[in-house]
């Protein structure tokens, strides 16, 4: 009886050189690796008992193995929380949303370690507050608390604002980063001033 694995698949398909039929097969590992990934993410977000170093773990071993890349791992773990609460079938956000992101503010922090995957974040945030309208107006307060929170920095912030942020409801979100970014800017400029005093 042959073995009917994906990875038998995909040696089999290589062997007769099917490169369609290889990609095939590999976008399906790579789905059903995200929709695994997303079902147990649920299942700790919504476990009142969770186990933040468990999560913390189990996140980590699924991008060191190579079942989900960072920015997914990120994107996934956002929006699960976002959409965890009562406060997502709500008009307007409510405090306790906030409240249960800041409990993650850690495990983001660990996960985004370089500018390039801050900037990552910050663009899977916006494209999740876009396509989820009652989030829309909460973009600049997410980014805010996640800076408060130690997982971005002021210079992936400002990149972003400036030329990597994505085009869905880019003016939306630039006008309310705006005030925000001005803020970072003459604070970079004064901690610069300092240094040279």
């Amino acid at each position: 009886m042959a073995q009917r694995s994906l990875d038998h698949i995909e040696q089999y398909f290589e062997k007769e050189d099917l490169n369609e039929m290889v990609q095939h097969v590999r976008s399906q590992r790579k789905n059903n690796n995200r929709k695994a990934f997303m079902a147990r993410i649920k299942l700790y977000i919504n476990d009142d008992d969770y186990n933040t170093t468990e999560l913390t773990g189990y996140i980590n071993d699924a991008i060191d193995s190579g079942r989900v890349a960072t920015p997914m791992a990120l994107q996934i773990l956002f929006s699960t929380i976002a959409n965890s609460g009562e406060w997502a079938s709500q008009e307007i956000i409510q405090d306790d949303f906030y409240k249960e992101l800041k409990q993650y503010c850690n495990l983001f922090k660990a996960l985004v370690g370089s500018d390039k995957l801050q900037i990552e974040f910050i663009n899977k945030i916006q494209e999740f507050c876009y396509d989820n309208i009652n989030f829309l107006k909460t973009f600049q307060k997410i980014i805010y608390m996640l800076y408060n929170g130690n997982v971005l920095e002021e210079e992936a912030i400002i990149s972003w604002y400036k030329q990597h942020h994505s085009s869905k409801g880019q003016l939306q979100f630039l006008s309310q980063m705006e005030k925000m970014v001005h803020w970072l800017e003459n604070a970079e400029e004064e901690d610069s001033e300092d240094d040279e005093e």
